[in-house]
């Protein structure tokens, strides 16, 4: 019983002895309290990297001129490159951000590539001059807005084969992230290459 005792005051005076020590390191001579400066945190959107899809680690890094000439090139071949690229994830890394790509708050404009947000509303937070890097699943030639068809294949009994309705000449994105360059390195290390077709 005594030992506990012993152990029960050793463990109030060292309470005692620690809540005065800190009391009186905090006062200076003329009784206010000091207290050391905290820096701010940074709290802007560039400073925050989103949520990225274990799927576009993967993505393959290209040029996307060079996609598009493989689409809709004199050397390119629409069913191939459609069979080859449709459904992957692609990033085009160092996009400076102009005025006449920001279509409204989800749809971005990129030579002749639309790219639809995955969330709502990320593209309206972009801004002029931003450098980006945009990530997102090829869905290949674009449809056109209109529905209009631009060639259709008919049977010999004159039954609709296939009417193909395209805006020519443009590629969309779909589920697409806009992050700031160079904060997450895509295509990771060893990922996919692009291959050209021609």
């Amino acid at each position: 019983m005594s030992k506990i005792l012993n152990i029960l005051m050793v463990l109030v005076i060292s309470l005692v002895s620690g809540l005065s020590f800190l009391t009186n390191s905090c006062k200076t001579n003329s009784g206010a309290i000091v207290t050391q400066p905290v820096k701010p945190q940074a709290t802007t959107s560039q400073a925050i990297v989103p949520y990225i899809p274990p799927a576009y680690y993967g993505s393959m890094a290209v040029p996307i001129d060079d996609l598009l000439r493989n689409y809709f090139g004199r050397a390119g071949n629409l069913l191939i490159a459609e069979q080859t690229y449709n459904g992957l994830p692609f990033v085009f890394n160092g996009v400076r951000v102009v005025a006449s790509m920001l279509i409204d708050d989800s749809t971005f404009y990129y030579s002749n590539a639309q790219f639809i947000a995955m969330q709502p509303g990320a593209v309206g937070k972009l801004k002029v001059g931003d450098m980006i890097d945009i990530v997102g699943i090829n869905g290949g030639p674009m449809p056109e807005a209109e529905g209009k068809p631009l060639a259709s294949w008919f049977n010999d009994d004159g039954s609709l084969v296939l009417t193909v309705s395209l805006a020519p000449g443009w590629l969309y994105f779909t589920d697409c992230l806009f992050i700031p360059s160079g904060s997450v390195q895509l295509p990771a290390p060893g990922g996919s290459a692009f291959a050209p077709l021609y």
